[in-house]
């Protein structure tokens, strides 16, 4: 499947739950860095392969956030898709906050798979967007329903990081 018959599918999806902009970060339930290939749904939906940035749709939109790091490689990436570039002035800073204010209209619903923000960012992102009375749903994973061949979750064994390598202990929080 192409990146613009992705972005399509998740259009539909979006369209079929009421959903007018979906938000896809870089991230994964624990905030890793290193994400497992089940947790890279924006680097699925995107071909974006950097380890910064931020996918979000709308009907009539799809775009990258990212910052300066990866404006060559972006460029090369979304080259011929459906995706535009949007340049993050500062690396992390919230940019694509205000392009969901100026560009959804009140009452719009923003959906997003909440579990893949930290506990702060969900309320943050929330407040930034009620003043403009968009609504969030931070309950809907729309990417599941259309990455058919999905990998599976990570079956790894779990270990404790040693104290000696972490410096202190995890009761010690």
């Amino acid at each position: 499947m192409t990146i613009n018959e992705k972005i399509s599918r998740l259009r539909q999806a979006m369209q079929a739950q009421g959903i007018d902009a979906y938000l896809i970060p870089s991230s994964d339930p624990h905030q890793s860095e290193y994400l497992p290939d089940h947790w890279k749904t924006r680097q699925w939906i995107s071909g974006f392969t950097g380890s910064a940035g931020l996918v979000i749709v709308t009907q009539n939109h799809a775009g990258l956030w990212t910052d300066s790091r990866y404006f060559l490689q972006a460029e090369t990436e979304l080259k011929d898709t459906a995706i535009e570039l949007h340049k993050q002035i500062v690396p992390h800073a919230p940019e694509h906050v205000t392009w969901l204010q100026e560009n959804l209209k009140p009452g719009a619903t923003l959906g997003l798979d909440g579990s893949l923000f930290s506990v702060g960012q969900n309320p943050l992102l929330e407040k930034h967007l009620h003043s403009k009375q968009i609504k969030l749903d931070y309950n809907i994973d729309l990417i599941d329903a259309i990455w058919l061949d999905r990998p599976a979750l990570p079956t790894g064994t779990i270990f404790e990081f040693d104290e000696q390598f972490a410096g202190e202990s995890r009761a010690s929080n």
